[in-house]
């Protein structure tokens, strides 16, 4: 029977900024995820690496296992959950047994990600997004093509690449700024808490739509922002989605495309967890149980954040400090193929265009030590 010592098990790719806002509002949380970074562990009362051999995505057996010694079913707060599960709901569903869920159930998940009735219900509910086909166009140029349940754009290439994959969809580039909105829902209306626009990495060769950052508190066109807001109440209570989630958009002049909805907390959360006293993981509980905001807080500051990517195979020496604008920091003696993520960077600003100017100036900046170290570890 949970207490209120119980622990509530938060499982993510990564779980870091879930936890430290957890720990915020009072919360005690086991993170299970695929880094078990320092300061991961710093604010978990548990904290395990459950990442498979074969890439950067939950090794099953572990994660399970390790949920079961660490917050056993019967034994623990609930369960909050980030990204990773996109494409593996039957994992979640496994996971959420006999726990308290917090955020979107499964078959809300499998609804909003499957492009076969996501797309026809944007159209119900009259929200324009590029065009979607579900064979290969004639021609591939000026189309992407994506894989359902993937996130951080790994899952989306250029139509004209090889994609041996079977279930891809194909959708029509399109100009503009790549935008998104961090939004609360109870199941009935969203509140949302912040509109960003997010920019792709080159760290990674053949992916060249990876994330690489956002920055928050974003203004739109006057009429953009209202038919978004409309629209979004109308999404949610045709989908049923409960708590933190993202909806990833094109923005272009005074028009706004749909892109996909994220139904989970977003990297974003940490644009705007500052603004509330308690942290957005308090939120997150109050909308899966229908309760929401009256508004979302006043912003105290723009926020940016990106990853450092590594530029070259890299093992972080023991000793090396990284420097205080850095989060999600890998233990001594990680070692990192060239194009991982190494770790994030964060900035404030009074405008996003400060935030971001800080943000790309603290990256660089993180690069050079990293290389500096890195000669002197040859040279050593």
């Amino acid at each position: 029977m949970p207490t209120e010592s119980s622990p509530m098990l938060v499982a993510a790719v990564t779980g870091r900024a879930l936890a430290a806002s957890a720990t915020r509002g009072g919360h005690r949380v086991v993170v299970l995820d695929c880094f078990a970074d320092r300061d991961t562990c710093a604010v978990g009362s548990a904290c395990r690496s459950v990442v498979s051999p074969h890439g950067l995505r939950f090794d099953r057996r572990r994660l399970l296992a390790d949920a079961e010694e660490l917050a056993p079913p019967g034994r623990s707060a609930g369960l909050v959950y980030g990204s990773g599960f996109e494409g593996r709901i039957a994992l979640l569903s496994r996971l959420a047994a006999g726990r308290r869920l917090f955020g979107n159930r499964p078959e809300v998940i499998a609804g909003v990600r499957d492009p076969m009735g996501f797309f026809p219900l944007l159209d119900r509910l009259g929200i324009g997004y590029p065009e979607v086909r579900f064979l290969p166009p004639t021609d591939p140029h000026g189309w992407l093509v994506k894989q359902p349940g993937g996130a951080g754009g790994v899952h989306v290439l250029p139509a004209d690449r090889p994609h041996p994959r079977a279930g891809v969809y194909y959708q029509r580039l399109l100009p503009g700024r790549t935008c998104s909105a961090l939004f609360l829902a109870d199941g009935r209306r969203g509140c949302i808490l912040g509109f960003n626009e997010q920019w792709q990495s080159g760290a990674r060769e053949g992916l060249p739509y990876l994330y690489g950052g956002a920055v928050g508190h974003i203004s739109l066109p006057q009429v953009v922002e209202a038919d978004l807001r409309t629209r979004l109440d109308d999404l949610v209570t045709a989908t049923g989605l409960l708590g933190l989630n993202g909806i990833d958009f094109l923005l272009h002049e005074d028009s706004w495309s749909a892109l996909e909805v994220n139904p989970r907390p977003t990297a974003t959360m940490e644009l705007y967890d500052a603004d509330y006293d308690r942290g957005l993981f308090e939120l997150h509980l109050r909308a899966s149980e229908g309760v929401l905001p009256d508004r979302a807080a006043p912003a105290r500051a723009a926020r940016a954040s990106t990853i450092v990517h590594a530029s070259h195979p890299w093992q972080v020496p023991d000793g090396f400090a990284f420097p205080g604008w850095c989060h999600d920091i890998p233990q001594p003696g990680t070692r990192m193929a060239r194009g991982e993520p190494i770790c994030t960077v964060q900035a404030e600003g009074r405008e996003p265009p400060d935030a971001v100017a800080l943000v790309r100036e603290r990256e660089r900046a993180t690069h050079r030590m990293i290389l500096e170290a890195s000669a002197q570890a040859v040279t050593a």
